[in-house]
């Protein structure tokens, strides 16, 4: 579940943001427990507390990312329902947020299977090797067949772990 306050907030500073983690894999089929909701943007601004200044829930916990971390930084809300905004970096947050599309099921855009997929090569968990082997094998259905080769052709421009963990996940 989604707090309409926070799409809201986003949405009225011009902040792009997607929905992405359990609830963006549900978007397209793919069924996982998840306690939270996960909203990925690469609008620095979300780190700075003037950003919720006038936020009626009081400010949100703000953590920046070091220089080595793949993320950002997370502005966490406790809830309910709990949620969590990733400052993305990288090519795969970039296409992430390109390529998401609006979802009847949800207030704000969803991040593509394809955009899903390379945040999961990025964070190369064996949760997201499974996740990813979900998304694949409803490409048909989801009416995109070509998913696997435009994962592939996108793989390039991602870090060379994630370009590894698309080896070892694309021979399964």
């Amino acid at each position: 579940m989604l707090d309409a306050r926070l799409v809201a907030h986003l949405s009225d500073r011009k902040a792009s943001f997607c929905l992405i983690g359990g609830l963006g894999l549900a978007a397209w089929g793919v069924a996982r427990y998840t306690a939270d909701a996960d909203l990925l943007t690469l609008d620095a601004r979300v780190l700075e507390p003037a950003f919720w200044a006038d936020w009626d829930e009081g400010l949100p916990r703000i953590t920046k990312g070091d220089v080595d971390d793949p993320l950002g930084g997370v502005v966490r809300f406790p809830g309910p329902p709990r949620q969590d905004l990733i400052l993305g970096r990288g090519a795969a947050a970039r296409i992430a947020l390109d390529t998401s599309e609006r979802s009847e099921a949800f207030p704000c855009p969803v991040a593509s299977p394809l955009g899903l997929i390379l945040l999961k090569l990025e964070a190369s968990s064996p949760q997201d090797a499974a996740d990813i082997l979900a998304l694949l094998g409803n490409a048909g259905a989801l009416g995109r067949p070509s998913l696997k080769d435009d994962v592939a052709a996108a793989v390039p421009r991602l870090t060379r772990e994630a370009q590894a963990f698309w080896s070892k996940v694309s021979s399964l």
